[in-house]
């Protein structure tokens, strides 16, 4: 008895999957969704980088903590949507700097307020030098430590934020002098 060759998704017409990947593309959770297709073979990859499938991308009803690094990417999802003209991933980056501006003028404050308390506390020391005055300059230097830590790390996601940007603008321009 011979048997039957089962039918897969990807034995349909190429014009008939990229109308397929379109719909995943534009649900609300297009970006999620069709993160998780591009897994599936090489073929959904190749259709997902096609520009009108990039361009109906949805961003709306993703939540930009969680969004995975590599969203962020020169390669990423949002930097191939970008140049297409997608709207909703020109609001994702417009939203994602805007926090991380806030988050930055927030830690800029911290700073100044941490450098405020160390010098205050240093000249207190200065004043008397006993156990408890050196305990809190010690408190001082741990808090500052901290603010300086998390200052750092929120830099670090501002280079990788602007390494993505400068991609995008390099893709953009070289579409433009075309």
């Amino acid at each position: 008895m011979k048997r039957k060759r089962q039918s897969k998704i990807t034995d349909l017409n190429y014009d008939v999957l990229k109308n397929v990947m379109y719909h995943v593309a534009a649900s609300p959770d297009g970006a999620g969704n069709l993160a998780r297709t591009l897994s599936v073979c090489r073929l959904f990859k190749e259709l997902a980088d096609d520009s009108d499938i990039l361009k109906a991308v949805a961003f709306d009803q993703v939540e930009l903590s969680d969004i995975h690094e590599s969203f962020w990417q020169p390669a990423g999802m949002l930097c191939r949507c970008l140049p297409t003209g997608n709207s909703t991933a020109f609001y994702a980056i417009r939203q994602k700097a805007e926090i991380l501006n806030v988050s930055y003028l927030i830690l800029k404050r911290d700073m100044f307020r941490g450098k405020l308390i160390l010098l205050a506390r240093s000249r207190a020391l200065e004043i008397a030098n006993t156990r408890a005055r050196k305990k809190a300059l010690e408190d001082a230097i741990d808090d500052c430590t901290s603010t300086f830590d998390a200052v750092d790390t929120q830099i670090e996601t501002i280079e990788q934020f602007l390494v993505m940007l400068k991609a995008v603008l390099k893709v953009m321009r070289s579409q433009i002098s075309q």
